[in-house]
C-alpha cells in the first residue's frame, strides 16, 4: 500500500509534463542585400541570446548576405501562423521598424503600413516566407517568420 502511495503521485506528475506540449518561435531577416542593414524594432520584445548572454535592446546587425535569427522564448501550449504574426507585430515590431543602411541612410516603416509591399508590418508581402513544424499534441511546435532585404527594398532609403 505505501508502493502505491508514492507511486501514484510520482506516475502523475511524469505524465503530465510528458504530455505538456511546448513550442519555439523565430522571426528572421535575410539580409540579400549588398549593404550592413542595422534592425531596429521598437516592440517592448528583446532578445537574449544564449551563446553569449549578451542582451540587444531593440537592435541587431545583418551583415550583407546573411542572415540573423531572433529566437522567442517559447512557452506552453502552442503556435501557428497567427501566433507568430501577432508576437511579432505587438511584442517585436511595436510602433516602427527601421532598418540602418550602413551606418548611414535609414529606412523606417510604421506600424500603419500594412500595405507597402516593402514593408515588415505587411505580412502578405511576397518578402516574408512562413515555416512550421507540427507539435506531439496537436499544434504547431515551432513556427518561423522570414523577412527578406534586398538592394531594391534599400534603395529607397537613399
Amino acid at each position: 500500500m505505501k508502493a502505491k502511495i508514492i507511486l501514484l503521485p510520482l506516475l502523475a506528475a511524469m505524465l503530465m509534463t510528458a504530455c505538456d506540449p511546448g513550442f519555439d518561435e523565430e522571426y528572421t531577416i535575410d539580409n540579400q542585400s549588398s549593404h550592413d542593414i542595422l534592425f531596429v524594432w521598437s516592440g517592448s520584445w528583446r532578445y537574449y541570446p544564449h551563446e553569449n548572454g549578451t542582451n540587444f535592446d531593440g537592435t541587431y546587425p545583418v551583415a550583407a548576405g546573411q542572415k540573423a535569427t531572433l529566437p522567442f522564448n517559447g512557452g506552453l501550449g502552442s503556435t501557428g501562423q497567427n501566433a507568430i504574426l501577432y508576437n511579432v507585430r505587438y511584442g517585436l515590431f511595436g510602433d516602427s521598424v527601421q532598418f540602418i543602411v550602413d551606418g548611414i541612410d535609414t529606412l523606417t516603416f510604421y506600424a500603419s503600413d500594412t500595405l507597402g509591399a516593402d514593408s515588415p508590418y505587411n505580412f502578405k508581402s511576397t518578402r516574408y516566407t512562413y515555416d512550421e513544424l507540427p507539435g506531439r499534441a496537436g499544434g504547431m511546435s515551432w513556427a518561423s517568420l522570414t523577412f527578406k532585404v534586398d538592394d531594391a527594398m534599400l534603395t529607397t532609403a537613399k
